[in-house]
């Protein structure tokens, strides 16, 4: 009896080495040939993700441009005054970057660049308002030209865009 539980004693000990070894954990490296090197291609990137929903609430008291000089020494500005902006933007999926070489079909060249794919991405926008567009001498003063007002809008974004140099 006492050889069974000795014998099952190792078998056991044996057992708890093997699966505690990593099973893939040694890799042999070799050299790469010149054609398996061209042939090989790499891919790096991030996916960006979120909460199911981001809400923004923003509110500006004016967005100038201007020129404090002008053409003839006067200054001349146009302002949008009293901005405000409520929407949620809703991401199904995460967008994803990565940088890829990829023929480009206008150089008949490999080109590099970023790639940034998004899908399902929602924006529901409760308002977007401008409360008054001037032109004045100064920011946010003369007259009105009126408001912009912008309800309920909805959008789907779905796409790739590419960003390379040339």
């Amino acid at each position: 009896m006492k050889k069974l539980s000795f014998l099952t004693m190792i078998v056991l000990g044996v057992s708890m080495v093997m699966v505690s070894l990593p099973s893939k954990g040694y890799a042999i490296m070799t050299a790469m040939t010149e054609t398996g090197m061209r042939e090989a291609t790499a891919q790096a990137g991030i996916a960006i993700t979120a909460a199911d929903q981001i809400a923004m609430d923003m509110e500006i008291g004016s967005i100038t441009y201007g020129d404090s000089d002008g053409t003839d020494g006067n200054p001349g500005y146009i302002s949008m005054n009293d901005v405000s902006f409520s929407a949620v933007l809703g991401l199904k999926n995460p967008v994803s970057i990565a940088v890829t070489t990829k023929m480009d079909p206008y150089q008949n060249a490999m080109v590099t660049g970023i790639d940034v794919t998004m899908s399902g991405m929602t924006i529901d926008m409760d308002h977007f308002d401008i409360g008054s567009i001037t032109v004045g001498s100064a920011p946010g003063q003369g007259n009105s030209f009126g408001s912009i007002s912008i309800r309920d809008y909805h959008a789907v974004i779905s796409g790739n865009v590419r960003i390379t140099s040339h």
